[in-house]
């Protein structure tokens, strides 16, 4: 019913590609206040209201509940996701929309509530074990996805438009859901529900955004389309989120982010990441910090170390955000390119160093044996050897 799962498509063969766009889009500020007129059309009466409790106590899940209500729909709401996100709670949203009968999914929310979601979809339309379900993703669904819209509160994860959704399980272990079935077929990018973000997530959130559109931008994945969307996302966010941290109320810069994160999003699922998430993941299975702090410690040790293989795309990279003069030769620009991401994480008050991770070096084995196995670092423009991986983590130390 379904196609196989994007993560076979990430190749590396040229002019062998495939584009397949998400579903559709509103931008611009007040695009949330369509929601219930697309639920209405969609046929879904009583909409299962995805969120987290950080939001509800904020007030920004009230206003979208009583407009659906006005519009003569029941929306049921379910606040328990979690900052890293788990199959409990899963378990929990699924236990809801069968216990009120819902007919529909909105997630409102950052992208801990919107890959919730896209699991919750998941485990409705198969009968496969949760498990398998999280392997196989698009194989084993055998029903109709629900209507699922999205709006998004944060400029960073793309999950409203990437084709993954990452959970963990009891054991502390993550897993990564890849469907196309399951991206949301509605999405509104409401900037002015970014504006309220503390400094502190709009920074790791942005900084997602930058490394997305990075690590799509400079693998070696061959999709020319991917990769425009992904340079065009890494000027937008690269430039925007210095001004969204200096000035939190600056619309113009939080729109950019915004609409950076979905095209990186979109980027991710036609081209793949690169090394920096496969290093990424398996640490996210020893700490409980959000995604970009982990990314940011992993960042610049592995852009060193592929920048001998990965000059010309680093360099294509630095010139279109405006970091080097075009004269400049490549080398030059693609080391510079490394210098700014430094700066920026910096900028962005991010963890440096393992240790501030809570990350213990007798600790790193494990991870090693999963970094070599992982697609991403498979894509990455210079690939490692186990002896590399040892280096890069030791290099993720404090000096």
């Amino acid at each position: 019913m379904y196609p196989p799962s994007t993560h076979l498509l990430f190749g590396t063969e040229p002019d062998q590609y495939t584009f397949v766009w998400p579903g559709q889009a509103v931008f611009g500020a007040g695009s949330a206040e369509r929601l219930s007129a697309w639920m209405q059309h969609s046929g879904s009466r009583k909409p299962l209201v995805v969120s987290d409790a950080g939001l509800v106590a904020a007030g920004l899940v009230e206003p979208h509940l009583a407009r659906l209500r006005d519009a003569g729909l029941v929306p049921c709401l379910f606040d328990g996701v979690e900052a890293n996100p788990t199959l409990d709670n899963v378990a929990q949203a699924l236990d809801l929309w069968h216990s009120q009968a819902c007919d529909g999914v909105v997630a409102l929310g950052g992208g801990s509530v919107i890959d919730v979601c896209k699991v919750l979809l998941a485990r409705l339309c198969s009968d496969a074990p949760v498990e398998q379900v999280l392997r196989e993703g698009d194989a084993l669904l055998c029903r109709p996805i629900p209507p699922f819209a999205a709006i998004p509160t944060t400029a960073g994860t793309g999950s409203e438009s990437t084709t993954a959704a990452l959970v963990k399980d009891a054991q502390g272990r993550k897993h990564v859901l890849r469907s196309r079935a399951c991206r949301p077929q509605w999405v509104a990018l409401d900037p002015l529900l970014t504006l309220s973000v503390p400094p502190a997530v709009t920074a790791c959130t942005g900084f997602d955004t930058v490394m997305h559109a990075l690590g799509a931008a400079t693998n070696r994945a061959t999709n020319p389309v991917g990769e425009a969307l992904a340079l065009q996302a890494m000027v937008l966010s690269f430039h925007a989120l210095p001004l969204v941290i200096a000035q939190p109320d600056a619309l113009q810069a939080r729109s950019d982010m915004l609409l950076a994160s979905y095209l990186a999003g979109v980027a991710m699922s036609l081209r793949g990441t690169d090394g920096i998430h496969g290093l990424c993941t398996p640490l996210e299975s020893l700490v409980d910090v959000p995604h970009a702090h982990v990314l940011a410690v992993v960042c610049v040790p592995l852009m060193r170390f592929t920048l001998p293989a990965a000059t010309s795309p680093y360099a294509r990279v630095a010139r279109a955000c405006g970091l080097s003069a075009k004269s400049a030769d490549d080398a030059a620009c693609a080391a510079e390119l490394v210098e700014a991401i430094d700066h920026l994480r910096r900028a962005a008050r991010l963890p440096c160093t393992l240790a501030e991770l809570g990350v213990k070096a007798d600790r790193l084995e494990a991870v090693i044996g999963i970094a070599l196995g992982s697609p991403s670092v498979a894509l990455n423009a210079r690939k490692p050897t186990r002896d590399d991986l040892v280096s890069l983590y030791q290099a993720m130390q404090p000096a």
